[in-house]
């Protein structure tokens, strides 16, 4: 294999190494994300059969090639691509 060929192919497996690992998408981000989604921190939510506002729900946040995923522990969860999209 050619040189300038092996240089390209470590190239792409590092840039997608990069994106898989998503550094960019922190911890307070995903999770600003996600209640930025549903509605802002003030937003009521029924979270195990207690009303309360988001903010006051515990989260946990993951990490997935590719973006974070946010739990509601025992609720719900969501994922959070290296794009900032809430899926």
């Amino acid at each position: 294999m050619e040189a300038r060929t092996r240089l390209i192919i470590g190239v792409v497996l590092l840039i997608g190494l990069v994106f898989a690992w998503a550094p960019w998408i922190t911890d307070d981000y995903a999770i600003d994300r996600v209640v930025e989604e549903l509605g802002g921190p003030e937003a009521p939510f029924t979270y195990l059969g207690v009303d309360m506002a988001l903010k006051d729900v515990p989260k946990e946040v993951h990490w997935l090639p590719f973006g974070r995923f946010v739990t509601f522990p025992g609720e719900a969860g969501w994922f959070v691509t290296f794009y900032g999209d809430v899926v």
